[in-house]
């Protein structure tokens, strides 16, 4: 009989081996997202806010800022941003590109944009304004209609917050847990979980209404998603505004 000598990573937690890359074929993905003003129709947990516009085909984008000196070559803040994506095939795509303020730096042709974030900085450590990726003009940086706009980083956060995820080619996905939280002393808000096969329709895959505090949905059983799916969460509130964020640990696993 032959015996395997277990090595120090056999008895570390499962979740902790697949963050570490030390399971074969699997992966993570956290998605987190954040509204401060979620209205009484549904809108789209980012920090764009209002509803979340899908693109039909793939397009170059413009990665622009507000800040024309800071988030520029050799400025004090954003100097480069990493995009990660999936081109026209849904296969995945990472891309860096060199900042150069409200005038556009072009990406390549991406279907789906699943994160932004600030991979280099000046002396700030941050970006200092506002980070667009859009598909249409701007004006001192800010795409003109709010439609074409693909990804945002907030002043200073150096990364999206937008609860938006597409499961790429090769990949299937599962939702191990979401979290959904109201921060709203009087209002309550009602979270849905949206997801969209590849050509098909939009399904709602739970909904659940949250008064002034955080809901944990974790199953025993996880839904799965096949490559290509779009998964989005929505918020509504009850009345007014109530700032809103989810989060979503997805599972990947190769198909």
């Amino acid at each position: 009989m032959t015996q395997r000598i277990k090595l120090a990573q056999d008895f570390l937690p499962w979740g902790v081996r697949v963050a570490d890359g030390q399971i074969a074929d699997q992966s993570h993905n956290h998605k987190f997202g954040y509204n401060a003003a979620v209205g009484t129709t549904p809108e789209t947990i980012w920090f764009q806010g209002a509803a979340y516009t899908w693109p039909s085909a793939a397009a170059v984008l413009d990665l622009t800022s507000t800040d024309d000196t800071a988030d520029n070559v050799a400025g004090t803040g954003a100097l480069t941003v990493t995009i990660e994506g999936l081109d026209a095939d849904y296969a995945e795509v990472s891309q860096t590109i060199t900042m150069t303020g409200q005038t556009a730096a072009l990406t390549t042709a991406l279907l789906r944009v699943n994160r932004m974030f600030v991979a280099t900085a000046g002396s700030g450590l941050t970006n200092a304004g506002t980070v667009f990726l859009s598909s249409g003009a701007q004006t001192t940086g800010t795409p003109d209609v709010a439609t074409t706009i693909r990804a945002t980083i907030g002043i200073g956060l150096s990364q999206t917050q937008q609860c938006i995820y597409t499961v790429p080619a090769g990949k299937k996905a599962f939702i191990m847990s979401i979290i959904y939280t109201a921060m709203d002393q009087t209002n309550n808000a009602v979270f849905d979980l949206l997801v969209r096969p590849t050509g098909g329709a939009w399904l709602n895959k739970g909904r659940v209404s949250v008064f002034k505090g955080t809901h944990l949905y974790q199953p025993q059983v996880p839904q799965a998603f096949a490559a290509g799916t779009d998964i989005e969460v929505q918020g509504d509130a009850g009345a007014a505004t109530v700032a809103c964020s989810a989060e979503l640990d997805i599972l990947l696993v190769d198909a």
